[in-house]
């Protein structure tokens, strides 16, 4: 005879790791000679917005470079070397999503 046993497997929705807690940056005085990051999540027509952001960006605040930057898909974290980039570049960055 054959004994089966059974096991229950519990998962725990949480996730595995805290994230920091980080404050908030200094608020901009204004938008004018600064660079805006532009983080795009893949969605559909995600692209065509921040595209026509970039343009009201800088024809109608003085922005003085916008960086553009994808995530690899909407699905996931963005990668941290991209963060680390945006914010190494940027006085702001602006994340947007679309669909």
């Amino acid at each position: 005879m054959v004994a089966h046993t059974r096991s229950i497997h519990i998962l725990d929705p949480c996730p595995e790791d805290i994230p920091e807690a980080q404050g908030r940056s200094a608020e901009l005085t204004g938008l004018a000679g600064k660079v805006i990051g532009l983080l795009e999540n893949r969605k559909y027509h995600a692209d065509a917005f921040l595209h026509e952001l970039q343009k009201v960006l800088e024809r109608d605040y003085g922005v003085k470079k916008v960086v553009y930057a994808t995530k690899f898909t909407y699905s996931a974290p963005c990668a941290p070397e991209t963060i680390d980039t945006l914010v190494g570049a940027c006085d702001a960055i602006i994340h947007g999503i679309a669909d």
